[in-house]
């Protein structure tokens, strides 16, 4: 210790250090993935998905969707949003702008769920 001051006090913490991936500079490390929310009905985001993901957004921080059908043939679960109609992107939207407002960078995870997928 010098001055008095611990060295704990001056250490920088990796995970709150900014990252720059090309395009997006984010401002920490720290990213929310997907997770199976099932609140889409008829594969549709609501608009309480909005409210959601822009509670957890932070200034230059990374949130993933929750996994986002391709396909009426790659949904393995009911209420699972999609992303193949003009209704389902439309429903998108707001969510995204809601995202953006807090600063926040947001990747939709695409997803097939392979040989347990239906047709709903």
């Amino acid at each position: 210790m010098e001055n008095g001051t611990s060295s704990a006090a001056n250490q920088t913490i990796p995970l709150l250090t900014p990252f720059s991936m090309r395009n997006f500079n984010l401002s920490h490390r720290i990213v929310m993935p997907g997770m199976a929310r099932m609140r889409s009905y008829g594969n549709v985001p609501q608009p309480h998905a909005a409210m959601y993901y822009s509670q957890r957004a932070t200034p230059g921080g990374l949130l993933i969707t929750e996994a986002t059908g391709v396909s009426e043939t790659a949904m393995a679960y009911h209420d699972m949003p999609g992303i193949w109609k003009k209704e389902q992107i439309e429903a998108w939207k707001p969510i995204i702008d809601a995202v953006h407002s807090n600063g926040a960078v947001f990747f939709c995870q695409l997803w097939h769920a392979g040989r347990v997928s239906h047709r709903g």
